[in-house]
């Protein structure tokens, strides 16, 4: 753990020695500085907003347009930034990426930003990369995403409906079209999960047994499930939309919506369904993207409930004293560590933010649940 900790100041200073004091400060000031990781991991945005128009697409609601645009900062300064974070850990057993998230990072807007971060975090961090896309690569540019990304990288492609695309996404490639590229990745060696996100009630259940063996008839193997999150303005888009049951869907949200909050629908029984039919078919699920993730670089996590992911006896080694070693070096104060199965109990006598840190490099390098409790 030390040694990571360690690695991440030389990156940093390696940066410093090559950008201008402007691009420094802009890059500290970003908010890939700043910002905790979320449970996929830390997102990386490769450009801001998205012009497919998903009728269930949340950016909206966010504050963000419908014109897209490339990320503001360069490959080094990405890496940079994520250098000065101190909820961000590097290496290949270091903090998951997701590579997504407010934009679609393969659109013509995006690409060649997207391209640049996949080298820039690979040549000099080295971290897990994950994307998830509905976009399609030419053809003639397969080769330039594989010289540029983490050579184990876990492609996501989402899809919700074969039947209904034209009114859900209406500027989306055709679902169809999305598994022939799936396909065609496949073919060159990248790991490709089928990413069922959003489940739309009414929609994506109905269609299920054309979507999996549509899927399976492209070589896709491995699937994960994703929950609808909606807001009143989700909500009435599909209302209007004409090909959801409203009804449904309303009966399935579990709170009063309010504007821009978003609210994720009770789903499980949706998901056992899916579970149960790709069961039939032999298709491999996962529990969460960060499973696909940490399944296409062949590793295992135990950092939550969904857990363990990947092969268990491939989780990475750790002892009380590593973690109290660790501590040390990041400055953060504790009275006791203890390690019991695969939870990682520890009492921190430090500030509520320096505990955070504490938790947040437990799960990048130790994979286990940590469980912090701050005493005075």
């Amino acid at each position: 753990m030390i040694r990571v900790l360690e690695f991440k100041k030389e990156v940093r200073a390696r940066i410093e020695s090559v950008l201008d004091h402007g691009a420094i400060m802009e890059a500290s000031r970003d908010w890939h500085a700043k910002r905790n990781p979320i449970p996929c991991g830390m997102t990386i945005h490769t450009g801001i907003s998205c012009d497919f128009g998903c009728l269930y697409c949340y950016i909206y609601d966010m504050g963000f347009t419908g014109k897209p645009r490339p990320y503001n900062l360069s490959g080094l300064q990405l890496v940079y930034a994520l250098t000065v974070n101190p909820y961000f850990t590097p290496g290949i057993h270091g903090t998951l990426l997701a590579f997504g998230s407010v934009t679609e990072p393969f659109m013509d807007n995006t690409l060649s930003r997207t391209l640049e971060y996949f080298r820039s975090l690979r040549d000099y961090l080295g971290n897990p990369q994950q994307v998830s896309t509905k976009a399609i690569i030419p053809d003639n540019l397969i080769d330039d995403l594989r010289l540029s990304v983490d050579p184990d990288i876990s492609i996501l492609i989402s899809l919700s409906t074969l039947r209904h695309a034209d009114k859900l996404e209406p500027r989306a490639p055709p679902p169809e079209s999305r598994l022939v590229f799936a396909s065609k990745l496949i073919k060159r060696g990248f790991h490709v999960t089928l990413f069922l996100r959003p489940i739309i009630p009414s929609i994506t259940d109905r269609e299920i047994k054309d979507i999996l063996d549509k899927a399976s008839s492209y070589n896709i193997e491995t699937i994960v499930t994703g929950t609808l999150r909606v807001t009143p303005r989700i909500l009435k888009n599909l209302e209007v939309s004409r090909v959801v049951d409203i009804n449904q869907l309303k009966n399935r949200i579990p709170e009063n919506l309010k504007p821009r909050v978003q609210v994720a629908i009770k789903s499980s029984d949706l998901k056992s369904y899916i579970i149960r039919e790709a069961e039939k078919r032999g298709i491999k699920i996962l529990p969460a993207s960060c499973s696909a993730n940490i399944d296409s670089h062949r590793q295992a996590c135990a950092a939550c409930d969904m857990g363990p992911c990947g092969l268990e006896e491939k989780l990475p080694e750790v002892d009380e004293e590593g973690v109290i070693g660790a501590c040390e070096a990041l400055g953060v104060r504790v009275s006791q560590v203890r390690i019991q199965n695969n939870i990682v109990n520890i009492k921190c006598i430090d500030k509520p933010d320096k505990c955070r840190v504490l938790k947040h490099l437990i799960i990048s390098l130790a994979r286990r649940t940590p469980k912090i409790k701050i005493t005075s």
